[in-house]
């Protein structure tokens, strides 16, 4: 990691003489606090996560600098404090570096009390070397990007290297952090997709289950296939917070003569809003015409029932 001291006022309200519109747009929705209560809500798989996200130090032109602290519920002590750099690039993309805080205690909850935020002229900061973020605007209102290749070297659990990845719209951001080791196994951080933070104060909480139910007759395997490869290297999935329950093949008939070719499809979202942004995202209907004659599908959404008490911990 490179040692860097950063010589500056601090201040959560005072901002660079000048930026550009795409830096101002991003900085406008990174910054707040955001929780994955929602997710957890419906999805055992997740802790409740809350993170504060801060303006800190006036930049050059083109550089601004955030404050970032995580908290898991409950804890005692954040399990994540972080300074980062954004740059807006030659190239059109934004690059986002990432450093330790030598002090970490010094900046302890300045993110609510801007009193507490150091205001000395020198800051020990060490980059995470490889760790920059390349991040690209998607459409209105939307962000996407994450780290390049394996360069994020990270020792945690086992791990040779981390890969992060992440989604910012106005409503919140995911957030896909993994470790991989040598051979490129998955050793920590979540496997069926990143946290999803919805920006407190924001309404209609996404927490109420549905599942989707795909039923229909299948023509064409390998062009269905091709399909469902598309849908998996798209992300789409995780972006929303969804995932699937189950898919055909059949594994037991108890009743009735389905035919050889019925396939069966059951994916959960974490609410209808959810399953709709899936189905009318602009990527979705990109990938949409790909099964175009593989198969004949209805596609419905239900309810998701809440666990009977007799099965809730």
């Amino acid at each position: 990691m490179a040692r860097i001291t950063v010589a500056v006022w601090i201040s959560l309200l005072a901002g660079p003489a000048f930026s550009s519109a795409l830096l101002d747009d991003y900085m406008a929705q990174r910054t707040g606090s955001f929780s994955s209560a929602a997710q957890a809500a419906v999805d055992a798989r997740y802790d409740v996560a809350v993170w504060h996200i801060v303006e800190i130090w006036p930049g050059d032109d083109n550089e601004r600098w955030l404050y970032v602290e995580a908290w898991l519920k409950d804890a005692e002590a954040p399990y994540m404090q972080r300074v980062s750099s954004v740059t807006d690039t030659d190239d059109g993309t934004l690059l986002a570096r990432r450093f330790l805080i030598e002090d970490a205690r010094a900046f302890l909850d300045a993110n609510r009390n801007p009193a507490a935020m150091p205001d000395r002229a020198g800051v020990g900061l060490d980059e995470l070397e490889g760790c920059e973020a390349v991040l690209t605007r998607a459409g209105k209102g939307r962000f996407e990007g994450g780290t390049v290749g394996n360069r994020c070297g990270n020792t945690y659990k086992g791990a040779s290297y981390a890969i992060s990845r992440a989604v910012l719209t106005e409503e919140g951001m995911t957030n896909w952090d993994r470790g991989f080791n040598a051979a490129g196994e998955q050793v920590w951080g979540p496997a069926f997709g990143g946290y999803q933070f919805k920006r407190l104060g924001a309404d209609d909480e996404c927490t109420e289950p549905v599942r989707m139910l795909v039923f229909g007759e299948l023509f064409d395997r390998a062009k269905l296939g091709a399909y469902g490869r598309a849908l998996a290297e798209s992300g789409l999935y995780p972006q929303v917070g969804g995932y699937y329950e189950a898919v055909t093949p059949v594994l037991a008939v108890f009743e009735g003569n389905p035919p050889d070719n019925r396939a069966v499809i059951i994916a959960r979202f974490p609410c209808l809003q959810a399953a709709k942004d899936f189905w009318y995202s602009d990527t979705y209907q990109e990938i949409r015409p790909l099964r175009k004659d593989a198969a004949e599908f209805e596609v419905i959404v239900l309810k998701a029932p809440p666990l009977p008490v007799y099965l809730e911990d």
